[in-house]
């Protein structure tokens, strides 16, 4: 597993809806709601998010890498703009 270091933290992209709740297929997810991400891993000096948390990233701050055939997104926890509530 992919383990950052200081404060940065590795996102993984949540991928948008693309079928409604009764089933119909979207042909594209809404282009105004934001890119979520989810925290899958933290640097020893990263305090203000957990493992798990939803996130919305500075994305141009995001430097993409693949792990395991799988993108992930490492950046700076002072590039998360917020964290979105439970």
């Amino acid at each position: 597993m992919l383990r950052p270091i200081k404060n940065n933290v590795i996102i993984e992209l949540i991928e948008k809806e693309k079928i409604t709740g009764s089933g119909i297929l979207l042909s594209s997810a809404d282009p105004l709601e934001a890119n979520k991400g989810k925290v899958v891993s933290l640097g020893p000096d990263a305090e203000m998010v957990k493992e798990g948390d939803t996130v919305l990233p500075n994305w141009n701050a995001a430097r993409k890498t693949k792990y395991d055939g799988i993108d992930y997104y490492i950046i700076s926890e002072d590039e998360i703009v917020l964290i979105f509530g439970e």
